[in-house]
């Protein structure tokens, strides 16, 4: 069966790793697999890597608006899928999602699956910016085999909207590799020391690419609040993106003395997890992000505001905490609170591991697409 998976950009985030587990977990013997996606992005070489994949990457693939780079790549895209005649076609992302089923559905592709890792649409766009995006998620929508959301939310959020009737969607949840994130790091101290952390004080971390969305600007002011009553502190942002000169800006008027690490891109976040104590996200939306999964995995206590499906993932109180979307002073104190009580503290980091199971492993991930893929085909 010729499958063709599409995603915008090759970015280290939730959207992108999912895709690379489930290319590289297909069987070859039941799928002949290809990829499309722009050249551009820290995980270009994986994709290019995949084995027995065509990889195909279209230069006119961006993530912002540009009718004239959508136009030509809704074009490469089309010739793509009629050159290879593919019995399915599944996109990721926004920008994909549009263009790639758009394309699919021009060229005849008979079956056509779009995974919704958080929709297009969000409440902190301007109105005729929203309505735009929800107009392109309902008539596409309408052009769709089947719609896969990683989180009960999105299904809801769909429902509320009217994107499409209740027997278009599918939930398959993310799974990562857990033997990779179960495993623990043999030498903590030494990994601390490559982070440039040479004192054995607690470790607070962000994982998360430097943009809007995720609002790391509220994590260096939450940091900044947790450092004024518990100055021992070390903090590490671990990511990188449009926004990093601004937090580094932002930074710099800060009293932190030395205590704030910018890491930048980073692909052993497994072990990076072994020396954090407390995992922190400040996103404004989410659809389920990847990186608390992991964190959670490792044991980790996290931090994070109640959007998307985040809820569904922590049990506030018990494997960390939630707190609302732009406030950095709620985050600051529930993290100042794990620390100033050692039992709670390794309560909740037991909880935290024990949340995540054999069901967020990637093989179900991939064994539920494949089973989609075989009942649509």
């Amino acid at each position: 069966m010729r499958v063709c998976h599409v995603i915008t950009k090759p970015e280290l985030g939730g959207a992108q790793l999912s895709t690379l587990n489930i290319l590289s977990k297909l069987p070859r013997n039941e799928y002949e697999i290809s990829v499309i996606t722009s050249p551009e992005g820290i995980l270009s070489s994986e994709f290019k890597g995949l084995r027995a994949t065509k990889t195909y990457f279209s230069p006119f693939l961006t993530r912002s608006i540009n009718p004239l780079a959508d136009i030509l790549a809704f074009i490469h895209i089309y010739f793509i899928y009629r050159n290879n005649k593919y019995a399915i076609v599944h996109t990721h992302s926004s920008k994909a999602g549009i263009i790639g089923r758009w394309a699919a559905r021009l060229a005849g592709v008979p079956v056509i699956i779009h995974t919704v890792h958080g929709w297009s649409f969000n409440d902190y766009q301007g109105p005729l910016r929203r309505r735009l995006f929800l107009f392109l998620e309902k008539i596409t929508a309408n052009l769709t085999t089947k719609i896969i959301c990683v989180s009960k939310k999105d299904i809801a959020t769909a429902f509320n909207y009217g994107i499409a009737p209740k027997d278009k969607f599918s939930l398959i949840k993310y799974g990562i590799p857990l033997v990779e994130f179960k495993k623990a790091l043999l030498d903590p101290l030494r990994k601390k020391r490559e982070m440039g952390i040479t004192n054995r004080d607690p470790v607070v971390g962000m994982i998360s690419c430097l943009k809007p969305q995720k609002s790391p600007l509220d994590y260096i002011k939450a940091a900044i609040k947790i450092y004024e009553e518990m100055p021992n502190v070390n903090f590490l942002l671990v990511g990188d993106g449009a926004l990093r000169t601004r937090c580094r800006k932002l930074l710099d008027k800060t009293p932190l003395n030395g205590r704030f690490i910018f890491t930048g891109w980073r692909r052993d976040i497994s072990e990076i997890l072994d020396i954090l104590d407390v995992v922190v996200l400040t996103s404004k939306w989410e659809g389920m992000p990847i990186s608390l999964i992991e964190a959670l995995s490792k044991g980790r206590i996290v931090v994070a505001t109640n959007t998307g499906g985040v809820s569904e993932l922590i049990e506030d109180g018990l494997t960390g905490y939630l707190t609302h979307p732009g406030s950095y002073k709620e985050i600051a104190e529930k993290v100042l609170e794990i620390f100033k009580d050692p039992g709670s503290f390794n309560k909740m980091k037991k909880n935290a591991s024990l949340s995540i199971d054999d069901s967020f492993g990637v093989d179900r991930m991939v064994d539920e697409i494949a089973a989609l893929y075989r009942e649509l085909a």
